[in-house]
């Protein structure tokens, strides 16, 4: 997901498909030369990950890679392994 044309992040619905399982990555990349609403943005993720209960992790250094996994998902924060559980396998990163 990308902000909007008017830098906004859309987040309705997206509640439903982390529910479901799938992920979420936004960049918010595009929104370098904006700090404040790069950060308003951010916060919005936070707040989708902490309204599902989920987790936010940054993939990048300066935090414009935002990863939401879904319902599910497991993340290994020490080997950096994304996978999903019902498939036995991991991808490594």
């Amino acid at each position: 997901m990308q902000p909007d044309d008017l830098h906004r992040l859309q987040l309705d619905g997206v509640e439903a498909n982390l529910s479901r399982g799938d992920m979420v990555i936004v960049d918010l990349s595009s929104l370098n030369h904006m700090p404040s609403q790069q950060s308003v943005c951010s916060r919005r993720a936070q707040d989708l990950g902490d309204r599902t209960n989920l987790n936010v992790f940054a993939l990048n250094e300066d935090d414009t890679l935002l990863m939401i996994p879904g319902a599910k998902m497991r993340v290994d924060t020490h080997k950096h392994l994304l996978g999903s559980p019902s498939l036995g396998r991991a991808i490594e990163n």
